[in-house]
């Protein structure tokens, strides 16, 4: 292989996606948000990590490591049917079992905080969607590249049932991107349940300022009615959402 090769070169040598490829490259921090939508020049050392990661082996699979399928503990014999087996925990071992899984969401290059990992898994999701590079930590203003270069600030909330109509997303207080995406998942069944595009313009003029946060918020059901402004995008956040769900290490 030469020294420098493209991702579609790459993929077509080692029969691999391109497009997941460039979806596990994202994770690496292999360049800077400023180089999105620019063609990828993979070094010779870069070639031999996806290489190895993706190439196929001679029955034709992905060559991946094996994964462990964890023993599924016995319910039948539980006494209510909302039960689940973190109901037997202590609080303090379900902190601890939280900082693990934050932990092990981190070592898959899914999350790149301690914070709630939603918020991360919803611009990991919009980095599949937009085919875009997310931004440093440090970066206040957008979240990630998209592959045509616009700076995409992404915005995502979880309902659950009970909860108030009145439920906003966090506040927006610089506004030096080009669209935000405003993401609404349904925790019960695991679904996008809404996503929309907006412009910066429409999030000054229908989102409201509010003096105790310094920042515009915008309401779940302004997503979710009817007469919803912005770009639908919620069939396709909903196809990267299922397939995020599913990776394994």
């Amino acid at each position: 292989m030469s020294e420098h090769l493209s991702v579609p070169e790459l993929a077509a040598q080692i029969g691999a996606d391109p497009k997941r490829v460039r979806e596990w490259m994202r994770t690496q921090g292999w360049r800077h948000p400023t180089e999105a939508g620019q063609p990828w020049a993979l070094t010779g050392e870069q070639v031999a990590v996806l290489a190895a990661r993706f190439s196929r082996n001679p029955a034709g699979a992905i060559a991946m490591e094996p994964s462990v399928t964890p023993e599924t503990n016995d319910l039948d014999d539980v006494a209510e049917e909302d039960e689940t087996p973190l109901a037997h925990l202590t609080v303090g071992e379900l902190l601890d079992t939280y900082t693990d899984v934050l932990a092990e969401l981190r070592t898959r290059h899914l999350v790149r905080t301690n914070n709630a990992p939603i918020g991360d898994l919803a611009e990991f999701c919009a980095a599949m969607v937009y085919d875009g590079l997310l931004a440093p930590n440090s970066e206040k203003s957008y979240d990630l590249a998209a592959a045509d270069g616009r700076k995409v600030q992404v915005k995502v909330r979880l309902v659950r049932p009970g909860m108030a109509s009145g439920a906003v997303f966090s506040p927006i207080r610089s506004f030096d991107f080009d669209l935000c995406a405003f993401l609404v998942i349904d925790n019960e069944v695991g679904q996008v349940i809404a996503a929309r595009e907006w412009t910066p313009e429409e999030v000054r003029e229908h989102g409201s300022f509010k003096q105790h946060t310094n920042g515009t918020v915008v309401t779940v059901s302004q997503l979710r009615s009817s007469k919803a402004r912005g770009v639908d995008r919620t069939a396709d956040f909903n196809t990267a959402w299922q397939e995020l769900l599913s990776q394994t290490r």
